[in-house]
């Protein structure tokens, strides 16, 4: 009878499925959306009204590529993509038209004769230019802002007796190259001669050295950046043409008429036109899938099939990307691993006697694995191995007994061997040298008696090839210093402490304690190893440069708040010159303030005197008889 958990061949179990190795459950792989654009937009106009210039049409964004889709274009900050071509504007194409200026509008006029001096005005437009001459007003900013003439200027309305002058002419060409000490001139031819007290007529000519681009330039051509490959209307890959402009610059680096560098008669050989193509997007184009590989393992849970496709078109241009799935796999059906396997040996038997030689003896069984690593084999029946042959480790011949010894007490005996170590690489820097791996196993010495280990024999050790390692990376660990010590190991990339695979002068140090020690009282040993004084003491250091003793730092005690309440109360109460301290305050605080009072008040005004002397007195008779 099987136990819970073991596994049997599918026959020994009843199933409802049709086919019992497999459960099977609805997938989805999602299908591949390509970058969708918009149409191109019209050209813009030209960037310059005047030379060589570059106009633009783009396209936005309108669906990104979803599961491997065709790629966008490189986009901009704002999901868009872009077609530059270089374009020529004439510089004759847009003028400044001027009108008629003004009546001189005289603002200080000289009453008795009617002139002086004043102000003109004229408007000034942008126009296009045509071969009929000025047609339609544009906007001023197509126009060289630079030639634009001005609006306005002052004037004078001459007087009756003075000299009247016609407009300056235009300027005389400077000669090329421009030199300081060539000169430009215009002249002006007069009108009216002056009267005998009039004003006399200036100097009909005008003269100005010649400076580099200020009146004076020259010019050379320059080639506009190749366009990018133009196709047919229609046409979205395949042969095309690139162009590029000839401009005509100034010295100053202005973009001028062509006619400027033609009339110099400077040479051109500059190609205009050339051909290009522009690679027509192809998609990757795929092989069907291959048949199922056999199982990569006989038994076990942990095989697998494998099936592949291969690239037979590779994508190009801006076709859509190979997919990574390349490779697809599924588990094979579960079949139980069973093996024979050897059991445990016995315990060595010595023939009359409690220790020396002697023999073991062990059994084979028959077990039963998913094929996993971290399976435990676990014994079954022997009817499950009768079709097997008796191999273990690679080896047929079965060693069921052993000649072995019983250490006598106080002898020295190796153990049995260990486990195999994991399978290690040779590796610099985590990168497989390529020369295989190795694993180790040993069989460790145990001594019994100190006095005996010159008869010990030596640690074993046993190693074999392997190639299913991996690189790891050591390093030097170290915990918290506790006093002057602290504990230091190496560590392997996958967190296993180990005891070998780091740099030994690498290692840092686990111990800090000061030689000599430090023995002085109130000192300690710091981190540099050199002896200190604990905080409120300072260093006194002998000639040598060693701690002599540590003296204690004097501390200045200053009174605080609680010291100063202390001087004013005792038990709580206040003392008694706190009180005199008080009325005196007080006293000298009423003597102030009189004082101020005092200093403060107004005198009264003195009081009139009446006059003293007696008024004469007046008597009248009333007829009264008694007087």
């Amino acid at each position: 009878m099987g136990v819970f958990g073991e596994l049997y061949t599918f026959e020994r179990c009843t199933f409802v499925y049709g086919d019992y190795s497999y459960i099977e459950e609805a997938c989805i792989i999602p299908c591949p959306s390509d970058c969708k654009l918009s149409e191109w937009s019209n050209w813009s106009r030209c960037s310059k009204s005047c030379g060589s210039g570059v106009k633009v049409r783009s396209k936005w964004l309108r669906e990104k590529p979803y599961n491997g889709g065709r790629p966008c274009p490189k986009l901009d900050h704002v999901n868009q993509v872009y077609e530059v071509v270089p374009c020529h504007s004439d510089c004759s194409q847009y003028i400044w038209v001027t009108e008629p200026w003004s009546v001189c509008k005289v603002t200080f006029v000289n009453m008795r004769d009617n002139c002086g001096e004043g102000v003109q005005t004229r408007k000034v437009r942008c126009m296009q230019n045509t071969a009929d001459g000025p047609s339609d007003h544009v906007e001023d900013y197509l126009c060289d802002p630079e030639e634009m003439p001005l609006g306005s200027r002052e004037c004078k309305l001459p007087c009756p007796e003075d000299c009247v002058i016609s407009e300056w002419g235009p300027w005389t060409r400077c000669t090329l190259p421009c030199n300081q000490s060539s000169f430009r001139q215009r002249s002006a031819d007069p009108i009216r001669q002056p009267a005998d007290e009039g004003r006399a007529c200036p100097n009909a000519v005008e003269k100005e050295p010649c400076n580099l681009n200020k009146n004076c330039f020259h010019y050379d051509y320059n080639v506009t950046d190749w366009s990018t490959c133009q196709l047919s209307e229609k046409a979205v890959c395949g042969n095309g043409m690139k162009t590029r402009m000839l401009d005509c610059v100034r010295s100053d680096g202005k973009s001028v008429n062509l006619k400027y560098c033609e009339e110099l008669g400077l040479e051109k050989n500059w190609q205009m036109n050339a051909s290009c193509m522009v690679e027509c997007p192809v998609n990757c184009q795929l092989s069907d899938w291959s048949p199922w590989s056999q199982c990569s393992q006989t038994c076990g849970l942990t095989g697998k099939m494998i099936r592949r496709r291969t690239v037979t078109q590779p994508f190009q241009g801006d076709g859509r990307p190979c997919p990574a799935l390349m490779e697809q796999s599924k588990p094979c059906p579960v079949k139980p691993c069973y093996q024979w396997q050897y059991g445990q040996w016995s315990p060595c038997q010595v023939q009359d006697a409690q220790c020396g030689e002697g023999t073991r003896t062990r059994n084979i069984s028959c077990v039963v694995s998913d094929g996993s690593a971290d399976d435990f084999s676990k014994v079954v029946d022997e009817e499950f191995c009768t079709d097997i042959e008796p191999i273990i480790d690679g080896i047929k011949k079965m060693v069921l007994e052993e000649t072995c010894t019983q250490p006598c007490p106080g002898d020295c005996y190796l153990k049995d061997w260990s486990s195999w170590s994991l399978c290690q690489l040779t590796c610099v820097n985590g990168e497989d040298l390529g020369f295989g791996g190795i694993q180790v196993r040993s069989r460790a010495v145990i001594i019994q008696e100190l006095e005996n280990q010159h008869l010990c024999p030596e640690q074993m050790l046993e190693t074999k090839s392997c190639d299913d390692g991996q690189c790891y990376e050591y390093k030097w660990m170290a915990s918290a210093w506790k006093g002057s010590s602290r504990t230091v190991w190496c560590q392997r990339s996958d967190g296993v402490n180990v005891t070998g695979g780091c740099l030994v002068v690498r290692q840092p140090d686990a111990d800090r304690s000061c030689n000599p020690p430090c023995s002085q009282p109130y000192s300690y040993c710091s981190e540099t190893r050199t002896c200190s004084c604990e905080e409120g003491y300072t260093e006194v250091m002998s000639s040598n440069g060693t701690l002599e003793q540590c003296t204690l730092i004097p501390v200045v005690v200053m009174p605080t708040v609680e010291d100063k309440r202390g001087d004013v109360k005792t038990n709580g109460r206040l003392k008694t010159w706190v009180y005199g301290v008080a009325a005196g305050a007080f006293v000298l605080l009423i003597f102030i303030v009189s004082m101020i009072y005092l200093a403060c008040k107004k005198p009264k005004k003195p009081q009139r005197r009446q006059n003293n002397r007696l008024k004469p007195l007046t008597l009248a008779y009333d007829g009264d008889a008694d007087m």
